[in-house]
């Protein structure tokens, strides 16, 4: 090889690396000089890691449960007038929600916070149901008083006024409850919204 050819071969080697060079900085002063993106990629990266999901407000008053503490009868006359408001230390005479039985019920054993209630056929029982879900920390305590008074029959209530009266047949530890009877839609409809708060 002449000098020449050997010249013109290292020439044209320094132009290709030179151009490659040239290749791959062009992107990145580009990049850096147009304003804005590096900015954004770091918000979004510092959004999506400092975002928490805050938790849903509580919009729904707690709920009382008594004990019930005498048989239940038919009302007669006044018996299911709205009763005088009673501290949740004494006794309670009232009605269920549908009016169709007195009650006798003991002082405030618990108070529940529901987070939701909701009304529905069940397609498996063909039964209306009411759903209710609880917070955690009332679905504990739930759970430590069912299994405290199996056999015995609970009241919730609102308002003084019986929304619904179960038996408790085993502990129930979940945050969400099904009751279910012979009820029709618009009376679990009913239940539901009387759950949900008192007016």
């Amino acid at each position: 090889m002449t000098d020449n050819s050997q010249r013109n071969r290292r020439i044209r080697i320094a132009i290709v690396a030179a151009l490659s060079s040239v290749a791959a900085v062009v992107p990145i002063v580009a990049v850096l000089l147009t304003p804005g993106i590096l900015f954004d990629r770091q918000d979004q990266t510092a959004a999506s890691t400092t975002t928490t999901t805050a938790p849903r407000p509580l919009t729904i008053k707690p709920l009382a449960l008594r004990p019930v503490i005498g048989p239940a009868y038919v009302p007669q006359g006044d018996d299911c007038a709205p009763p005088p408001p009673t501290p949740p230390d004494q006794p309670l005479r009232t009605c269920d929600i549908l009016k169709s039985a007195v009650y006798t019920l003991g002082p405030e054993a618990l108070r529940i916070q529901l987070t939701d209630v909701d009304s529905f056929l069940n397609p498996l029982t063909a039964k209306q149901t009411v759903q209710v879900t609880m917070t955690e920390e009332s679905a504990r305590a739930f759970a430590d008083y069912t299994a405290a008074h199996i056999d015995e029959q609970v009241a919730f209530v609102r308002a003084g006024v019986i929304v619904w009266a179960p038996k408790i047949t085993k502990a129930i530890d979940s945050e969400v409850l099904q009751l279910s009877g012979e009820v029709t839609g618009e009376q679990a409809a009913e239940i539901a919204r009387m759950l949900k708060d008192e007016a």
